[in-house]
Formats: structure tokens, C-alpha cells, sequence
């Protein structure tokens, strides 16, 4: 019975000094590091297309009035469009062709997609699978780092993707709890994290970071435009913003003093090679369609996206756009002409 009664102590001694070192364990070690667990998908699965009615599918292109007596009609996202239109109006002007181009959206892409009103629609990002149309082909033209933007009084200029994860979550409230870099104290006041949760339906983008809305705390600002992360940023030293393209905070949307991008567990958007080489965590995918189907593609708009293809590599560099040969021989994986999969990744881990 003595024995018994030692044995019980003893267990129950065991519990409270396990359960005192959890208790007492650095906050570095006893956080759980679950950022890969809540890291969106890059991509969509690139067989699993639409079920469309055979009314649609036999449904001819049919132009709206803003692409009337065009000879191409092109509607692109709001990134695409200024990096691919001087390229696009120097085709024009050299093969004779009357080309229409429209400033949009990737919603706007869809939409005209979904009602055959387009011959090409550019994306930021890699298709949903309701994007995933019968006949449709995506071309990824390239990649482009997303930053995650402080305001250029703010000291810190790198955080870990855990940090900028546990951020956004509403785990982390003040500048002063994340750890100073060369011996410099943070500012201890809170954090007013910005957001823009655009093309929610879509892989890719923001969802990097964090997969979906639910994750997001409740005190992040969900914006409604690029310039509203940016002027939010710029007019509030605690606010931190993500995930915008350098692009639009430097020279579409500048100020007197840019902006500062975060790096990421050391890795900076401004880099391309950290970007190349899978280092850096985020990114815009930039796609342009075609149509397949005999009955209804147009050669001329299939030759266009060729040449931007070909032509990718000279883009100007302010776009930050990485063409596709550079990831191509990087590791990435393509199907075709379309970007399916992040280097040193399975397949199937790419597209789950």
C-alpha cells in the first residue's frame, strides 16, 4: 500500500514539474510555428475545369462596344495593363492590327471570360477553378513580390513570416513585441495592421499569408483599393499594410517619402533572386488567356500573347515582373504555357 501511495505521489510530482516547464517555456520556443498549416494554396488544380452547358461552349466571341470594329479585344487587371500596354500598342502599330485594350480588374476578366466578350484577359492572379472555362488556356506571363509595407519612420525592416502571420492574426498588438535587430528598441505602440482581401475565390496573392478572411483579426482595416493600404500607411507611423506590389506603392501611388517593404525571415521583395528561388513568401501571378476551340479563337490574339511571351523579359524592371523563363530554370512547374507549382515542392502539394 506504501509502495502504491509513493508511486501516486510521484506521478503526480512528474505532472507539476512538466506542466511548470510548459508554463515557463521561452515564448520562442512554446509558440507553435503553424505558418505553413495556415498558408493559403499557390495554385488550383489545372484539370479540374468548369462544366459548362453546350450552348456555351459553342457560343461565338461577340464584342462589346468598347472593342467595337477591334481586330483583338483585351481586357487586363489593373497590374498587367500598364506593364503590358506600350508592349501591346507596339504590336499593333507593327502587324497594322486594330487592337482594343481595357482596364479592369481579375473580376472584370472573369466576368468578360464567362460572357465570351474578350479574346484575352490578363489576371494578378492564378485562376480559380470557376476561371477554369471550357476551351479557355492560361499563359503566366510572370511573378511579382508582394510587400508588406511600414511606414519609413518605423526602425524595423524585417520580421519572420510567423511574426507577419501572428500580426495579421491579432497575436501580436504592439511594435515593441517583436524582436530588435541591432540593438535597437522598438516603438511601443500598437499595431494597426491594413489589408486589401481582394479575388477571395482565387489561390495565390494574399492568401499566402494567411489562407482566408476567418484567420484575419478583427482589428485589421480591410481596405477596398491599393491607394487606401498605401495612404494608410503613409499617414499613420503604427500602421503596417500588405500585400501590395512595389509598382503601386513607389510610382503609381507615390509619396515624398516611399514607403519601407518589410523583409521576410531576411529575404527582401525588392530581390528578385530571393523571389526566383522560393525564399521570399509572396507573390502575384500574372496570366493571360486564350481561346482554344477552332470555332471560336482568333490567331491574331493567340500570336499577340506569343510575342508577350517572348517579350516578357522586357518589360521595364519598375513592374517587377519576373518572366517565366527565369522560373522555368529556376524549378517551377509549369503545364504548358501556365504556372502550376512553387520550386522544390510536390505536385500535388502544389495545387491541393
Amino acid at each position: 500500500m506504501k509502495a502504491l501511495r509513493n508511486k501516486i505521489n510521484f506521478k503526480n510530482i512528474s505532472f507539476f514539474f512538466f506542466i511548470t516547464a510548459v508554463i515557463l517555456l521561452p515564448a520562442s520556443i512554446a509558440q507553435v510555428d503553424d505558418s505553413n498549416h495556415l498558408r493559403g494554396k499557390a495554385f488550383s488544380d489545372p484539370f479540374k475545369i468548369m462544366n459548362m452547358p453546350e450552348e456555351w461552349i459553342n457560343q461565338t466571341v461577340t464584342y462589346e462596344p468598347w472593342a467595337e470594329n477591334a481586330g483583338i479585344a483585351v481586357t487586363l487587371d489593373q497590374h498587367l495593363y500598364p506593364a503590358l500596354r506600350p508592349m501591346i500598342d507596339t504590336y499593333a502599330k507593327d502587324h497594322g492590327l486594330n487592337i482594343a485594350v481595357n482596364e479592369g480588374t481579375c473580376g472584370i476578366s472573369a466576368g468578360y471570360l464567362f460572357r465570351k466578350t474578350v479574346d484575352i484577359a490578363g489576371f494578378c492572379c492564378p485562376p480559380a477553378k470557376i476561371d477554369r472555362l471550357p476551351g479557355l488556356q492560361y499563359h503566366t506571363v510572370g511573378i511579382g513580390a508582394l510587400a508588406i509595407l511600414v511606414h519609413p519612420d518605423n526602425p524595423i525592416d524585417n520580421i519572420s513570416f510567423n511574426q507577419a502571420q501572428r500580426i495579421y492574426q491579432g497575436k501580436i498588438f504592439r511594435w515593441s513585441e517583436l524582436t530588435a535587430e541591432q540593438g535597437n528598441e522598438n516603438p511601443d505602440m500598437l499595431i494597426k495592421p491594413v489589408a486589401r482581401l481582394h479575388c477571395k475565390i482565387r489561390p495565390g496573392h494574399w492568401r499566402l499569408l494567411l489562407d482566408n478572411e476567418d484567420l484575419f483579426g478583427v482589428k485589421v482595416n480591410n481596405v477596398g483599393s491599393i491607394e487606401d493600404v498605401i495612404m494608410m500607411v503613409y499617414d499613420d507611423p503604427r500602421a503596417i499594410g500588405g500585400t501590395e506590389t512595389l509598382y503601386m506603392a513607389h510610382h503609381r501611388y507615390t509619396q515624398k517619402r516611399q514607403l519601407k517593404p518589410l523583409r521576410i525571415n531576411g529575404y527582401s521583395p525588392d530581390e528578385p533572386r530571393h523571389l526566383i528561388s522560393g525564399k521570399y513568401p509572396f507573390y502575384f501571378s500574372y496570366n493571360i488567356t486564350t481561346w482554344e476551340k477552332e470555332s471560336i479563337k482568333n490567331p491574331h490574339a493567340q500570336e499577340l500573347v506569343n510575342y508577350i511571351l517572348q517579350q516578357a523579359e522586357r518589360i521595364e524592371s519598375k513592374f517587377g515582373i519576373i518572366p517565366s523563363i527565369s522560373l522555368r530554370e529556376a524549378g517551377w512547374k509549369f503545364k504548358d504555357n501556365e504556372l502550376i507549382g512553387e520550386p522544390g515542392k510536390q505536385y500535388s502539394k502544389d495545387i491541393h
